[in-house]
């Protein structure tokens, strides 16, 4: 279930947070204008950058938006003139287990495969729909907009490699009044070694139906051309990356307490054996050591372990999460980095704080 926490973040960054609009961002912006509207509403109308902070002033995001549009309403994602408005509703998540031998496990969690776009908006959407007043009219894809969403996810530390596939969908909608109004919805798909994590929100745009046409344009290009801070995604994988090991240090200190526990009781049992209990002992011993080594290499392969050495001096060291991937390097502070790219180096990456990285090998290469 780690996933949940990363498109968590991903989905709540423009809803949690208060947005600030300087004067210098106001004045760099450019101008668009619609063909669609009347002539005496065709006019220039000014884009600016709206900023997204959070709690402790650190920008994550901005968003080409009208300037007369507001992101600081707590009851609406954003707000404009002409009763302009998007609601935002909750992440809904959903998993199914493609393992088998893995059910004794998700028995107690709702299972849920991720439908075609249709018959999840008939399972999930017209039920809302005829609870509020609205019609369904038709739905269409987004490509610009899931491609946003993909970038985005794609910044973020998976646990675990994984496919991910990301789509967006516009669904149109008449309210009881003969009203315009437009939903969005964002799904990612995330499959990784037995499990697959689905997920979705949405947004809903309205607004008088005079300027709805160009209201929703003016959302979707926000949506296709956010831009995002790279300094507090990459605080949060390391964050992540943190957390993971210490609770794989954790489960290992366990183990190894576990293990002393265990030995110490075996001692005391077989200093009131005769010869032949312990002979016994010394073969149970070793087959249980040979079961212990057996169910680490099982437990290494399914977390992702992959043991890599220094090529320089041989030194040997085994890095969690790291299956599956070509490439390793490590700095002065024990902290690695894995990656598929074989073009990546992270002696050349600006972001990587001019830390001195050693590429390391899997061990036996």
């Amino acid at each position: 279930m780690k996933t949940y926490i990363y498109l968590t973040l991903a989905v709540f960054l423009f809803t949690a947070c208060k947005p600030d609009k300087p004067d210098t961002e106001k004045n760099s912006s450019t101008e668009i204008t619609s063909e669609e509207q009347s002539p005496q509403q065709n006019f220039w109308q000014p884009i600016v950058m709206h900023v997204v902070k959070d709690q402790k002033g650190v920008i994550l995001a901005t968003y080409p938006l009208p300037e007369d549009w507001d992101l600081n309403d707590p009851n609406y994602l954003v707000t404009g003139p002409n009763n302009i408005r998007v609601k935002a509703f909750p992440l809904q998540v959903f998993t199914r287990n493609l393992d088998p031998s893995m059910d004794y496990i998700y028995s107690q969690t709702p299972q849920r495969a991720m439908p075609e776009i249709n018959q999840l908006i008939q399972e999930d959407v017209f039920p809302w729909t005829q609870k509020n007043g609205y019609t369904i009219l038709d739905n269409y894809e987004l490509p610009d907009v899931a491609k946003m969403d993909a970038w985005y996810n794609g910044q973020l530390f998976k646990a675990m490699p994984s496919i991910d596939v990301n789509k967006a969908y516009g669904i149109n909608l008449q309210d009881s009044n003969g009203n315009p109004a437009l939903l969005i919805m964002h799904l990612q798909n995330s499959q990784s070694q037995g499990l697959e994590i689905w997920n979705y929100h949405a947004e809903l745009l309205e607004s008088n139906p005079e300027v709805f046409e160009i209201a929703k344009k003016q959302y979707l290009f926000a949506l296709e051309n956010t831009r995002y801070n790279l300094d507090p995604i990459m605080e949060f994988n390391k964050a992540e990356m943190q957390r993971i090991g210490q609770n794989w240090a954790a489960f290992n200190q366990r183990m190894a307490d576990n293990q002393r526990a265990f030995e110490a009781q075996q001692r005391i049992h077989i200093n009131k054996t005769d010869a032949v209990n312990e002979a016994i002992m010394a073969g149970w011993r070793s087959t249980s050591a040979s079961t212990d080594r057996q169910q680490g290499k099982t437990i290494d392969g399914i977390y992702g372990r992959e043991i890599v050495q220094n090529p320089e001096t041989g030194q040997q060291t085994k890095l969690d999460d790291a299956y599956g991937y070509n490439r390793y390097w490590m700095n002065s502070n024990g902290d690695y980095i894995a990656s598929e790219n074989q073009l990546y180096n992270p002696n050349q990456d600006e972001n990587m704080n001019q830390t001195n990285w050693q590429e390391l090998q899997k061990a036996g290469h």
